[in-house]
């Protein structure tokens, strides 16, 4: 696309990005690619339906902004195309949620057979710009960036849920031991399934716009109350399997990635690549707990998982009898190497508990999502108290 049709494009989905439309924030994407190019089999989630304008209309912000209510940012596009040297809007593309992903998790459905712009409007002043699925450059907090910081890829989250993986890997072995030819997985594939899950959650709460806080513990299956000193818990779950019911659908997702691989070992590549039927519910049920999740952080208090991402409870307060941190911390970076000193007191209600909460429990987790839609990570890190910024741009 020529940089002067991109401008125009950015220009009026910046102006687009400020206005709200009978009080709701203006979010969505912009397809700047010409209809024609699309494919044609209508199918939402691997290609796109198609839905033309009996006439283009012009782009331009106040177009966009009564638009947005009717094209959800999560499974729908505004498409656009150049018309005489101008842009102009030519109708929707409903595409389903895959090609959200990895931001809202899953296995990268991002369609690769354009690498048009696509641009990306989730708040006021906040603008993502991707092709074929990869960011090229993104607004954040004021800051032209074209990184961002994704704690899911960090070392020490990994290392926090080392010893649950491996769990997962020993009882996968031991029923694959009953195979002819028994296969093994990769570590990273056990970890990245759990992710899928959070990761969708996350973006639920966020789209919800009424904030929540996700608690990891460390408590044993059989004890669980043992994670949970500090904690009141309203809601608690009965500790069945339909409240660990994300073990059970893992280790399906393994048995049937290796069940149609012929290698001895299988990893994420051999999971994102399987196009079966049978896959593809397994996945959507995993998706379906991380849509649970989200809406029991409805409710004042916090959701508490354990580290096997089993549902503990929900509507827990975090004493406020647990020591406060001697102070806290800002990651710069995905691994918190570099960190600068934050107030603890200029911060809401949910970062307080947060804090608290990790002081108290150092081999805890903490998610803490704003009414604005940030995404905040707190771990306790060498003994303090540390939080990461979660870039948020989809």
């Amino acid at each position: 696309m020529p940089p002067r049709l991109l401008d125009q494009a950015l220009s009026a989905a910046f102006q687009a990005s400020l206005t709200s439309e009978e009080a709701r924030p203006t979010r969505f994407r912009l397809l700047l690619t010409p209809m024609r190019e699309l494919p044609e089999d209508g199918v939402p989630n691997h290609g796109v339906l198609r839905l033309p304008f009996d006439h283009s209309r012009p782009l331009h912000a106040d177009e966009l902004r009564r638009l947005a209510p009717a094209v959800p940012f999560e499974t729908s596009l505004i498409g656009a195309h150049a018309e005489e040297e101008k842009l102009r809007i030519w109708g929707i593309a409903h595409s389903g949620p895959a090609w959200l992903a990895p931001t809202w998790g899953g296995r990268n459905l991002v369609p690769t057979w354009t690498h048009d712009p696509v641009v990306h409007v989730t708040g006021p002043g906040k603008l993502a710009v991707r092709c074929a699925g990869k960011l090229v450059g993104a607004i954040e907090r004021g800051l032209l960036v074209d990184t961002t910081l994704d704690v899911f890829d960090s070392d020490w989250l990994a290392a926090m849920f080392a010893r649950e993986r491996e769990e997962v890997r020993a009882e996968h072995n031991a029923l694959q031991a009953r195979s002819a030819s028994p296969t093994s997985v990769d570590p990273i594939l056990v970890g990245r399934v759990g992710q899928q899950m959070l990761r969708r959650a996350i973006q639920l709460v966020r789209g919800a716009r009424h904030g929540g806080m996700i608690l990891v513990v460390n408590a044993g299956r059989e004890s669980p109350s043992n994670g949970l000193d500090g904690l009141r818990l309203k809601y608690r779950f009965g500790q069945g399997e339909p409240s660990h019911r994300y073990r059970t659908l893992l280790l399906q997702i393994l048995e049937a990635v290796a069940a149609a691989s012929p290698k001895g070992s299988v990893g994420w590549a051999d999971f994102a690549s399987n196009e079966s039927e049978h896959l593809e519910k397994l996945e959507q049920a995993v998706f379906e707990l991380g849509r649970v999740i989200a809406n029991l952080t409805a409710i004042d208090g916090a959701v508490v998982l354990d580290k096997r991402l089993g549902l503990l409870g929900f509507g827990a307060e975090v004493s406020a009898e647990l020591p406060t941190p001697r102070r806290v911390w800002r990651a710069l970076d995905r691994e918190g190497r570099e960190r600068e000193p934050d107030d603890f007191e200029n911060v809401g209600t949910r970062h307080r508990a947060a804090y608290r909460f990790v002081n108290d429990h150092p081999d805890g987790l903490a998610i803490v999502i704003s009414q604005d839609g940030g995404v905040s990570f707190v771990a306790n890190r060498e003994h303090e108290v540390v939080f990461w910024e979660q870039s948020v741009s989809p």
